[in-house]
């Protein structure tokens, strides 16, 4: 209990300081939950707010004290809910989501919003049934503490728009300036190309010459070899009929 009334008053600390900054409000804290449990908290929203949120699931194993990622072969997941409890419970996001992800809405209205997470596995009743289960993942299936983190960004909608149009167009001239760089990149391949083809003609002109050069002189060598047997020939027969 005393762990608790520390963590709803930290809790209460931490948000009234974050609702001082004016255009943008950071936040990031935690929960210690159990399977199946909800826990919420409320939030005071203007209107044209934009609520972005950031949420991670860690499961504790009692082996090793600590707190680990579930794998996606069990399933645990959680649930989000965002209610508006100035307007009848309005739900604005109902989410069922994996182990870690985020969740974004918007604010009409002014008013109190209740924003809630479910930690739960998602794994039904006939997966068990194919006895298909692993008795590691039964323990992660049926985890008794969980670690849920949260931080999230509260701002003016359309100052995040624009800040997201700037970042927009930073990210196009970006694209912009590589595909200049691409073009430069294919010019010089198209001219390494002309080079090599004109190098490639050149040495296969060499090689025909070198070649019509060798068989010119093997041609020559070799009339000159039977010009030298006829010769030859023709002196031994004279020497034998003298």
């Amino acid at each position: 209990m005393r762990i608790n009334k520390f963590f709803i008053s930290f809790l209460h600390i931490t948000l009234s300081l974050l609702v001082s900054f004016p255009t943008a409000t950071y936040g990031i804290f935690h929960f210690y939950m159990s399977h199946g449990e909800k826990r919420c908290f409320n939030k005071e929203l203007v209107r044209g707010s934009l609520f972005i949120g950031r949420y991670k699931v860690e499961l504790y194993d009692d082996s090793s004290e600590q707190y680990f990622a579930p794998n996606k072969r069990t399933d645990v997941g959680v649930i989000v809910d965002v209610e508006e409890k100035f307007f009848l419970g309005h739900k604005v996001v109902h989410q069922k989501g994996s182990a870690s992800g985020q969740f974004v809405f918007n604010t009409l209205q002014p008013g109190n919003h209740e924003i809630c997470f479910t930690p739960r596995s998602f794994r039904t009743r006939k997966w068990y049934q194919l006895g298909r289960s692993d008795p590691a993942d039964n323990r992660v299936v049926n985890f008794n503490t969980a670690r849920l983190s949260l931080d999230f960004l509260i701002g003016d909608s359309n100052v995040i728009s624009s800040s997201s149009s700037d970042q927009f167009r930073s990210l196009i001239e970006s694209v912009n300036k590589l595909n200049d760089k691409l073009t430069d990149v294919r010019r010089e391949q198209q001219f390494i190309k002309k080079k090599e083809e004109s190098f490639r003609d050149l040495s296969e002109r060499t090689c025909e010459h070198v070649v019509r050069w060798s068989l010119v002189q093997l041609s020559a060598l070799f009339i000159t070899c039977i010009y030298q047997l006829f010769s030859l020939h023709r002196y031994f027969t004279k020497v034998k009929k003298d």
